[in-house]
């Protein structure tokens, strides 16, 4: 395959080489642009693996335009990618090198590797300046704590955005990485969302993890918007208030006032519940009475969707991508630098979007078929 592919990218060279001079071979012609000079050898790694010798046509003035291969590189871009595609799948730069030479007999470098993956910064810059189209009708905020590199390993947290349209769209919108979760911070992150153009103006519903710094910048940026507090959030910190012998049973009956039909019959259960336990475990029916109105908000707000109350009463949609970063960090340990941490986390959460984009795609499709056969029949 690699020598019939030398030879089909020699002529293809060639015939781009007689369009650029304006004759063929030997051949005299008032329309001339330039002359022959001969070639020059050049190895080419590509998808079949490399091609050594190819030889380049040369011209006497000025170079060849060629699209086989970029000027000065050394790899096709199919390549490129499938070098990204292995490092943001998992593999170390030092494996990537190590499995490209058991496929194609070629070992790059890690800093080669290192130097391919950073093409991916211009992506990461594009995804933080998109304008973004106000449609969003939930919210959803959380952060993830990392490990970066630098004078010394410190922890740093990815400020996370994810929004649902009316038409059931889902889509991580941007996010930050910040030095930790304080009002600021998430203030800044937000503000800058609002300035992209999420001023806010259909949303209904904003879920948050119930961290003081978050709520004040929500209330700061987004004042007219109800929030919701997590409830896997706020059953944690309640479960770390409990005794051990009690902590399942507890649990259970907390877990059962979010499962109610409506807003009446939570309130309800949850008197019930804090009766049953004031006397035994009084810190931990006091954390959750302190919030009670926020963790029931999504019961006010949709009381007729009750088929959207099981995704906008957690942060869950963001903890499962949460779960896909940790699982790429865990070879790494720690990201280089706050730039390493960018692209890996913008090429994961791109991954995401485009899944949910066809997946969307595909459902409105088949409404549409479904429609058009109704209307038919």
């Amino acid at each position: 395959m690699c020598d019939a592919l030398k030879r089909f990218l020699q002529g293809l060279m060639e015939v781009e080489r007689t369009t650029q001079v304006g004759a063929k071979p030997h051949k005299r012609s008032r329309g001339r642009n330039g002359q022959r000079n001969g070639y020059y050898k050049r190895n080419l790694l590509t998808g079949f693996g490399m091609v050594r010798e190819l030889l380049v046509p040369r011209l006497r003035k000025g170079g060849l335009a060629t699209k086989v291969f970029a000027r000065y590189r050394r790899r096709c871009k199919s390549v490129d990618n499938y070098i990204r595609a292995l490092f943001l799948g998992g593999a170390s730069t030092r494996e990537v090198g190590e499995l490209l030479e058991r496929l194609w007999g070629v070992r790059l470098s890690a800093s080669a590797v290192s130097e391919i993956v950073r093409v991916l910064d211009e992506e990461v810059k594009k995804f933080h300046r998109r304008l973004l189209e106000d449609r969003y009708r939930f919210l959803v905020l959380d952060g993830v704590w990392v490990k970066v590199s630098g004078y010394k390993v410190v922890k740093k947290v990815v400020l996370v955005a994810y929004g649902v349209g009316a038409d059931n769209r889902r889509e991580i919108i941007d996010f930050r990485v910040a030095r930790s979760e304080s009002e600021p911070e998430w203030e800044a992150f937000l503000e800058d969302l609002y300035r992209r153009g999420l001023k806010g103006e259909r949303l209904e519903l904003v879920t948050v993890d119930g961290g003081g710094g978050l709520n004040a910048a929500q209330a700061v940026v987004y004042p007219h918007v109800a929030r919701q507090r997590c409830w896997v959030h706020k059953l944690r910190n309640v479960a770390a208030k409990l005794r051990a012998g009690q902590r399942e049973e507890c649990l259970a009956g907390a877990r059962r006032i979010y499962q109610a039909k409506n807003y009446r019959a939570a309130i309800s259960r949850c008197r019930q519940w804090a009766k049953r336990w004031r006397e035994l475990e009084p810190k931990a029916v006091a954390c959750l009475e302190e919030d009670i109105e926020e963790l029931l908000v999504h019961m006010l707000v949709l009381p007729k969707e009750r088929r959207l109350w099981k995704k906008v009463r957690t942060t869950n949609v963001i903890e499962r991508q949460f779960r896909e970063l940790r699982k790429r960090t865990r070879p790494m340990c720690t990201f280089a630098n706050d730039e390493s941490c960018g692209r890996i986390v913008c090429a994961l959460f791109q991954k995401a979007n485009r899944k949910w984009e066809r997946r969307w795609a595909g459902q409105r499709r088949l409404r549409a078929k479904t429609e058009v056969g109704t209307e038919a029949a």
